[in-house]
């Protein structure tokens, strides 16, 4: 699952590639993270990137799995779960061999941490919503029991995405439900996920170590300035193809290596906790009532809302010094868009995005005549 601790796993898996190689064990992917592969297989590639290079990696990366003779062979991507009960399917026939079991290992979290977590996730793809918003939207998605309320066509709403009953009754049936592994964090330890992937390959331990990553969120206040920057761009008529080749590529990265600013952590209101609990109470019971494996404690899933803040109003006030920072950084990410960033393609694209795209590209080339 998104946002629970998979960036540190696949840092680990992608740095031990040869001591894992020589236990006898595979790691298919070409980097850390090949999210847009990932993506291509989940079915959810979005209309902007070229389809054809990573249908080609695709298919090179699920025939690399197929045909390894590696007593383990494994993937890592939180963007599998992404995939509609058809792709799932899909999945299964790319991956699997003959007289070879394919398992399914899902790490998971509380669900209330990480539903602010997500929302700053969504903020780096051009969110506009507030907290407070986007979490009643969610909520209003899906129904306690699972039921989901309207339609969409690639991103499912966030509740039934991170929904262990969802999992249960989706991936169950086509994988089977022994062959589902929930590891469930453990807050205390850092390396408990680590431990109990190098367990699950056979190596030893300590084989998978932590790496020195960047990838912390933003304060609450820089955060908040992002959100607005992406209401005025999108008020303004900007399209969402080059948002993503700007703010959401080389500026998204630059915004994760900010350093030395005041902390302000993004914390999910008590309201929205003590909601998220009756969901994972249902989540639960399905994982429970199922023949899944669980290595780890699910009632650390769950969480007190008295821990969590009543009043969680939007901070309105930012330094001046971050406030010049992330306008360098857009600024920058804005200036490198035409130099080196591929252009989007136009397949499937909504008639009123067209027209926004079309209009892009026209001031492009305008300014590259000045």
């Amino acid at each position: 699952m998104p946002k629970t601790g998979t960036t540190a796993l696949q840092a680990a898996l992608h740095e031990a590639r040869p001591q894992l190689l020589e236990l006898g064990v595979r790691n298919v992917s070409r980097g850390r993270h090949d999210m847009r592969v990932a993506l291509t297989a989940a079915g959810t590639l979005p209309y902007y990137w070229d389809t054809e290079p990573f249908a080609t990696r695709w298919s090179q990366l699920s025939e690399r799995f197929r045909s390894s003779t590696e007593r383990c062979t494994i993937w890592s991507s939180e963007t599998l779960t992404q995939a509609s009960p058809e792709r799932i399917r899909y999945l299964a026939e790319q991956l699997r061999r003959e007289g070879h079991e394919v398992h399914v290992v899902l790490t998971v979290r509380p669900l209330a941490p990480l539903l602010a977590s997500q929302w700053q996730e969504v903020l780096r793809r051009r969110g506009t919503e507030p907290l407070d918003t986007w979490l009643n939207r969610h909520f209003d998605a899906v129904s306690v029991d699972g039921t989901t309320h309207g339609t969409w066509t690639t991103v499912m709403p966030e509740l039934h995405r991170l929904s262990l009953r969802r999992v249960i009754e989706q991936w169950g049936p086509v994988f089977g439900e022994d062959r589902i592994t929930f590891v469930v964090g453990d807050p205390a330890d850092r390396l408990f996920n680590l431990h109990v992937f190098e367990g699950l390959m056979g190596v030893p331990e300590d084989t998978l170590r932590l790496q020195d990553l960047d990838n912390a969120s933003l304060p609450y206040p820089e955060a908040e300035m992002v959100r607005h920057f992406n209401l005025a761009y999108t008020e303004g008529g900007g399209d969402h193809a080059t948002w993503m080749f700007t703010v959401g590529g080389p500026g998204q990265l630059a915004l994760r290596e900010l350093t030395g600013l005041t902390p302000y952590p993004i914390r999910t209101p008590r309201w929205a906790a003590a909601r998220a609990n009756e969901y994972v109470e249902g989540w639960i019971a399905a994982v429970e009532a199922s023949d899944a494996r669980v290595i780890g404690d699910l009632g650390n899933l769950l969480v007190d809302p008295d821990d969590y803040p009543d009043d969680t109003t939007p901070p309105e006030t930012l330094s001046v010094a971050s406030a010049g920072r992330i306008a360098e950084i857009l600024f920058a990410s804005g200036l490198e868009h035409d130099a080196s960033a591929p252009a989007p393609t136009l397949d499937g694209v909504a008639g009123k995005d067209l027209v926004r795209e079309v209009a892009r590209r026209v001031r492009g080339r305008v300014r590259r005549r000045a």
